[in-house]
């Protein structure tokens, strides 16, 4: 072998060696933040089922609320959500979002009748500060030019904390601040989907400790009836 087709494989060699090493390097918040959020835009359907829940602790007592919820989502226009509170056994204060093509309607167990709102964003902003936001969360990750506010990808000193496990996930964790508050990111390590969020809050006499667990799956058949605006019948 010449010196110089030698030198050409060491440095061959030095480039692959360095490309391995840079791959293992583990990916920043930034990176988690930006792949969570490239996962939700580009995926061809979005389906969830999850809860919120939320422990209210005052200096003499706490409880638990409980609201869950489910997402489904085809790309590029069939859309629906639907939350309730949990009552024991019973469901309570149920909510529907839904749209189909142009065609958008909402229905709330607490106000009784179908609504029409001008545009998907309005609909989901009358659900999200009763849904403990999970209206809001995910949908605004997957219709970002649709629904307006904040989104997860907005933390602010974003840091990654390690990983942990869901279930038999191994999940990358991203710790930072939402809306002023401490947030936990849970982030599945190879969809980058959301599997749980922790959330703290504080106010005057009582602080809230929640946490909204999501099962997600991505780009999936979904069944038409899954996507029905089925709110119940009049009596």
């Amino acid at each position: 072998m010449t010196r110089s087709r030698s030198f050409a494989l060491i440095v061959s060699l030095a480039l692959v060696n360095a490309v391995a090493e840079s791959e293992l390097e583990p990916l920043t918040a930034k990176d988690l933040l930006d792949r969570m959020a490239k996962t939700y835009a580009g995926c061809a359907s979005y389906r969830d089922s999850g809860v919120v829940k939320t422990t209210f602790i005052e200096p003499d007592r706490s409880w638990v609320e409980e609201k869950p919820f489910t997402t489904t989502f085809v790309r590029p226009d069939r859309y629906r959500f639907e939350f309730w509170e949990k009552n024991g056994s019973k469901q309570q204060g149920r909510y529907l979002v839904w749209r189909a093509g142009n065609e958008i309607r909402t229905w709330w167990e607490i106000k009784p009748g179908v609504a029409t709102p001008p545009s998907l964003g309005r609909a989901v902003a009358g659900a999200t500060g009763v849904s403990g936001g999970s209206a809001h969360t995910i949908p605004a990750l997957l219709l970002g030019d649709e629904i307006g506010g904040r989104r997860l990808t907005e933390m602010k000193d974003a840091k990654r904390i390690g990983e942990g496990i869901i279930g038999k996930t191994e999940c990358c964790r991203v710790h930072g601040y939402y809306a002023g508050n401490p947030m936990t990111l849970w982030l599945d390590k190879k969809t980058y989907l959301v599997l749980k969020i922790e959330e703290a809050e504080k106010d005057k006499g009582f602080r809230t400790l929640t946490t909204t667990s999501y099962e997600a799956v991505i780009n999936s058949d979904v069944a038409e009836k899954t996507l029905e605006f089925n709110p119940p019948k009049k009596k």
